[in-house]
């Protein structure tokens, strides 16, 4: 059963509360998937992942430089194989 109830706010009152609820609602991100999940992304979520524009990474795609597939003319990677080709990549700092 749902309850309804009625109150008054002040301007500055009710400015408070969406402000805090907007803040709220930004500051919750989804789980980060486990480095050992294996899923499949998107362009977008490749490109986060990697921390690359989403243009660089059809740049990569078209120069055959990042592990992909691509399914139904659809651009698809692999969590797994991505974190292996940024791993691949790393090199020493010298100190």
């Amino acid at each position: 059963m749902n309850a309804t109830f009625f109150t008054t706010l002040s301007t500055q009152e009710f400015q408070e509360l969406i402000e805090s609820s907007v803040r709220n609602a930004v500051h919750l991100k989804p789980p980060r998937p486990n480095d050992e999940d294996d899923t499949l992304l998107d362009t977008k979520e490749a490109a986060e992942l990697i921390k690359y524009e989403v243009t660089s990474v059809y740049g990569l795609v078209k120069r055959k430089k990042i592990p992909f597939c691509k399914v139904e003319g659809k651009l698809l990677f692999s969590r797994k194989k991505l974190l292996a080709w940024i791993g691949s990549g790393q090199q020493a700092v010298a100190q």
